[in-house]
């Protein structure tokens, strides 16, 4: 596969329930995969990228145990995390507009995180507050999802998938015609219960600008890219997206974990040439087609697919 590094090595996405594993190894076939992707490691044929959403995670355990898991997923990464979600999006977006090929470092970027040890208790502060904030969006959304629970035929729940991503197209469409009439880009905050967040599409007109010096010109080209072909061309916004709208069409009830999984597979999973995640995103990827769309192996942590991987493991050159 190896899709994005010149060095021919493969790129691994752990979830987080992986390295929980691999560090306590609970039985003989984490412990094989452990030796495995370590030996391969050794032999510059496989890195495991870190992610924020790590951070966040491990943030949660109890510190000796934050450090320790944190240490040993670092050992196997090679010192990379995928670019925060706004980062990524704001350079996908750039090269698609600049006509400028992906490379490792469109996706990647040198860990800039610091040991657990300096940043526990922030980290801390800054879970309660994302938490806080998710619980109070998705609260009125699961609300309206118990009242409309029921099942619908494959082929409508399709089409109301496309229309609730051509709706989230067209407030993007609406915000840049906006800020090109208007020649300005400020971000506007959102009220999440007793926090304010910075709106999520002005943050990521606010990047081009700044960031990827954005002029008038490639803002209308970014425009025009939305109207023609929507967020198919823009993986981490055709991920978000369609995952978003499957969960509203399959009227599953949405919390913290979601959110912090749609992140995770929004940013890792085109760059990825393994990804893991749970049972149930999993089939969600597969169901949606992301996983052929981007050519990428999706594992989880059912025996059948463990057993797969080490074999994958074993027979890599």
């Amino acid at each position: 596969m190896k899709k994005i590094d010149p060095r021919n090595k493969t790129c691994i996405y752990l979830d987080q329930f992986v390295v929980s594993n691999l560090v306590d190894h609970p039985n003989d076939t984490w412990k094989e995969i452990r030796s495995m992707l370590e030996i391969n490691y050794s032999k510059n044929l496989l890195y495991c990228p870190l992610s924020h959403q790590h951070v966040l995670e491990t943030a949660k355990k109890e510190i000796n145990n934050a450090v320790i898991h944190d240490e040993y997923f670092r050992k196997l990464s090679d010192n990379y995390v995928f670019k925060n979600e706004i980062f990524l999006t704001s350079q996908l977006i750039s090269s698609l507009i600049r006509g400028n090929r992906h490379t490792i470092n469109t996706y990647l970027e040198t860990s800039p995180f610091q040991s657990f040890n300096d940043c526990y208790s922030q980290i801390n502060d800054v879970n309660k507050v994302f938490n806080e904030s998710i619980n109070y969006h998705v609260l009125s959304q699961n609300a309206i999802r118990k009242i409309t629970n029921g099942k619908i035929e494959k082929k409508i729940e399709n089409k109301f998938i496309e229309v609730i991503k051509n709706n989230e197209v067209e407030n993007f469409i609406e915000r840049l015609e906006f800020c090109i009439k208007e020649k300005q880009i400020y971000i506007r905050p959102d009220n999440y219960g007793t926090h304010e967040c910075p709106n999520w599409i002005d943050q990521l007109l606010f990047q081009l600008y700044h960031r990827h010096s954005f002029k008038e010109n490639n803002f209308k080209q970014f425009l025009n890219e939305l109207k023609i072909n929507g967020f198919n061309r823009i993986a981490t916004l055709n991920i978000r997206f369609s995952l978003g709208a499957y969960l509203t069409v399959k009227h599953k009830q949405e919390n913290v974990s979601d959110h912090i999984d749609i992140m995770r597979i929004s940013n890792g999973l085109s760059a990825s040439d393994i990804f893991f995640t749970d049972k149930k995103r999993k089939f969600e990827i597969i169901e949606l087609g992301l996983d052929k769309l981007y050519n990428t192996k999706i594992y989880c942590g059912v025996e059948k697919d463990l057993l797969d991987f080490n074999c994958y493991l074993q027979d890599l050159k």
